[in-house]
């Protein structure tokens, strides 16, 4: 068993000062009575202060791409620091390296001809909203059903609600469901947030196409998920973003792909590399600055230009602060090294790591689905199938949270912690001593999971 009193009493006296904790959705993160409280975090190992060591698989949620105390890394950022303000002055002083940090993004980003930056994802999308309006003159963004694109209030979760002319709109009213049916429900929106948002189900070409036909003189811009990673790594249909594409071009639509995520990881050009489909724009954050606070909306310069002349503004204090810059320099400078090995290595370990994961569940009969993209899958139990592409909700019924619940505290009763909901993220840190160690405990945790907890294993 692991030692827990140091993080038990610390958890009593944090659940004192902080109602919900740092990040909160209404789906539990923690699996055990006690929050863990870190000691030390180097590359891709933990150690908590009562001692307890554990391989991360979880990447800070996405950003730590290259793994905490990154030498390289940290080494740019510190000499950056000893003689350079981690903030001088957003738009009354600049540095050399705003110009680096935008031609990298530029050379690497297929639709990043212009940038502006700020310093959290979400933030990043409300700017993309407030750009697609400003350029179109139109007023409604259209969502995708199961994206996510941040917590504020006209973004986070909803429901489709077509109004009685058959617009797709979108309701925030609770319907009483429960966490896992609805974990983006909140109490506090601003009364009439919906009014400027249009959603439709996602790989639906029939909603597709009827909804730009009939709506398009209201829709200013369409921001979705490039790989929906925020509902299990459902991937686009095939030619389900390239007729976006051209509808989007037809009838005067920003094409705007939500790369928080996926931008920088799953490769340097992100998920429209990969997809083959160039948006008008994009949203990056994350993996971006390698755990330090930073975000950009990147895309075409007919549509940046909105912002010029202050006719949209998107002021702040940090957009383009000085820390955030050299931590994005740093980061695109290790990623893009060697055309790349970075991302080579880190695909070699996550097969290794997904195949043996399935081989496990094969042994012992464990229904298994893995998704993937490099850099990041998913662990879907409850589902046979193995390593696949999965495009709707209605191929993950059978989908059983509780089971990647059990499996996530037995592995991290073993050593090895995994981001809450059955998500990976394998990063630059990782070494096959740490692939070799997590398939050991998933062996062990899969066996404990067959021996002593049936009900959840085997409908």
């Amino acid at each position: 068993m692991l030692k827990c009193d140091k993080s038990r009493e610390l958890s009593k006296k944090y659940n004192e000062y902080y109602p919900g904790g740092h990040s909160n959705l209404r789906v539990p993160m923690d699996i055990t009575e006690h929050k863990l409280f870190i000691d030390k975090s180097v590359g891709t190992h933990l150690t908590d202060i009562d001692g307890n060591e554990y391989i991360e698989w979880n990447g800070s949620m996405g950003p730590n791409i290259l793994g905490h105390a990154h030498p390289e890394f940290v080494q740019v950022v510190t000499d950056y620091m000893k003689d350079h303000g981690t903030a001088i002055g957003s738009n009354l002083l600049f540095s050399p390296l705003d110009i680096e940090v935008a031609e990298m993004i530029r050379k690497y980003v297929p639709c990043a001809e212009e940038v502006k930056f700020t310093s959290s994802g979400t933030e990043c999308v409300k700017m993309a909203y407030r750009i697609m309006r400003a350029h179109t003159g139109k007023p409604r963004i259209l969502r995708l059903e199961g994206h996510y694109g941040g917590w504020a209030d006209d973004i986070l979760g909803g429901w489709m609600k077509p109004d009685a002319e058959g617009r797709p709109c979108v309701s925030f009213e609770d319907r009483g469901l429960s966490a896992d049916e609805d974990p983006y429900q909140t109490h506090g929106r601003a009364p009439h947030c919906e009014d400027g948002i249009f959603m439709i189900p996602y790989n639906d070409f029939d909603a597709l196409e009827e909804t730009f036909e009939k709506w398009h003189d209201e829709i200013a811009g369409v921001h979705f998920e490039g790989i929906n990673w925020d509902h299990d790594g459902l991937y686009p249909k095939p030619g389900y973003l390239e007729r976006m594409r051209e509808l989007c071009t037809k009838y005067n639509v920003v094409m705007s792909m939500d790369e928080i995520i996926t931008g920088f990881r799953v490769g340097l050009g992100g998920a429209q590399t990969e997809l083959g489909v160039t948006p008008d724009i994009c949203t990056l954050g994350k993996a971006l600055g390698n755990g330090i606070p930073t975000a950009c909306v990147a895309g075409k310069k007919e549509v940046m230009d909105s912002i010029r002349g202050g006719n949209v503004l998107c002021p702040g204090t940090y957009p383009g602060y000085g820390l955030g810059q050299i931590a994005t320099k740093a980061t695109i400078d290790i990623l893009s090294r060697d055309d790349g090995a970075v991302y080579k290595q880190v695909w070699k370990l996550q097969e290794q790591l997904m195949d043996g994961m399935i081989a496990c569940a094969e042994k012992y009969d464990i229904p298994l689905t893995i998704t993937e993209s490099q850099g990041v899958f998913s662990t879907i139990f409850g589902i046979p199938g193995g390593r696949r592409r999965l495009y709707t909700q209605d191929e993950l019924v059978g989908f059983d949270k509780k089971i990647v619940e059990v499996f996530q505290q037995y592995l991290q009763e073993f050593g090895v912690f995994i981001m809450f909901g059955g998500r990976w993220y394998v990063n630059a840190s990782h070494s096959q001593e740490d692939v070799d160690k997590t398939l050991a405990a998933i062996d062990r945790a899969m066996k404990a999971m067959k021996e002593n907890d049936m009900k959840f294993v085997m409908k």
